[in-house]
């Protein structure tokens, strides 16, 4: 697993699954680019006669007919944390990033200070980090805030670190670096090199135990967290339920808790990280990702 957010997602995976004392098996496609391995983790599952399939996509549109043919074989299909544009999944828990993108935008812009930044959103095609993008424009339209670069890529470190040195050589007066937590980890050391830590803020569409560290250390600004291991824990329960036909009153599309904007004192007066609460959101410190859980039944 990439980052810190898929650990604390299989950490809620894990830890509802043995609440619930049911049988889960977790499989990583290894990346956004491997939608290929992904489609085929989604195809052995219907073969091993899976009753759910909780599939974090990491394609919007390019897992759609994967899904439906699981579907189509009786499968018990939950969509989480990325999203997929499939219509009418049984189930959908994840953040919309449209509101991931827009708790940044709206904190940049209530600052009505005239910022020039750029949005290293994560990989092309990927829904959450284009929705996080959307949620971000949507956000500071009509202030004093503007983008001035946007740069897509994998959440591989490398990938990251590429992208951010371009960003900054091209827009030598930039303000912020806004995107996902990988860039953000990664822009610190960059900065430093660079001696434009004082210049450059950094901002999160979403953050990981790196990210808040960072903040709690005045080294990055402010992001919102998606709570990852309740997404796990929620995925889980909703399956269930949903095989057991359990009838909720009027469902909404989506389930998801509320995001949590997270700012360090790099950010002065809306610095709240000493009081923020990692339970919902990480894996514990040292927890490794477990792959099977055997139900006792």
């Amino acid at each position: 697993m990439k980052d810190s957010t898929w650990v604390g997602v299989d950490y809620g995976l894990v830890l509802q699954a043995q609440r619930l004392d049911v049988n889960l098996s977790v499989v990583d496609a290894g990346g956004y680019e491997n939608l290929s391995k992904q489609v085929s983790q989604i195809e052995d599952c219907v073969s091993s006669d899976a009753d759910a399939i909780l599939v974090s996509a990491v394609s919007y549109d390019s897992v759609n007919q994967a899904v439906q043919r699981a579907m189509d074989a009786g499968i018990t299909v939950v969509d989480v944390g990325n999203g997929f544009s499939l219509p009418d999944v049984p189930g959908r828990v994840l953040q919309d990033y449209v509101d991931m993108g827009g708790v940044i935008g709206t904190h940049l812009a209530e600052s009505a200070e005239p910022l020039k930044v750029a949005v290293l959103p994560g990989p092309a095609g990927a829904g959450w980090a284009e929705r996080s993008l959307l949620g971000f424009q949507e956000a500071i339209e009509g202030s004093d805030v503007e983008i001035v670069d946007v740069k897509y890529g994998d959440t591989g470190k490398e990938v990251q670190l590429g992208l951010i040195e371009d960003v900054l050589s091209a827009n030598p007066d930039i303000d912020a670096l806004v995107g996902n937590a990988v860039m953000v980890e990664s822009a610190v050391a960059v900065l430093a090199e660079q001696g434009r830590t004082e210049q450059v803020a950094l901002y999160g569409t979403y953050v990981t135990p790196e990210t808040v560290k960072l903040m709690s250390a005045g080294r990055a600004n402010c992001g919102p967290s998606e709570q990852s291991s309740l997404i796990g824990q929620m995925s889980v329960d909703l399956a269930v339920r949903l095989l057991e036909q359990e009838v909720l009153a009027e469902p909404p599309t989506r389930f998801s808790p509320e995001p949590l904007l997270i700012c360090g004192s790099a950010e002065g007066g809306s610095d709240n990280v000493e009081s923020f609460d990692a339970t919902g959101s990480f894996a514990p410190e040292g927890w490794q990702p477990v792959s099977v859980v055997e139900s006792t039944r």
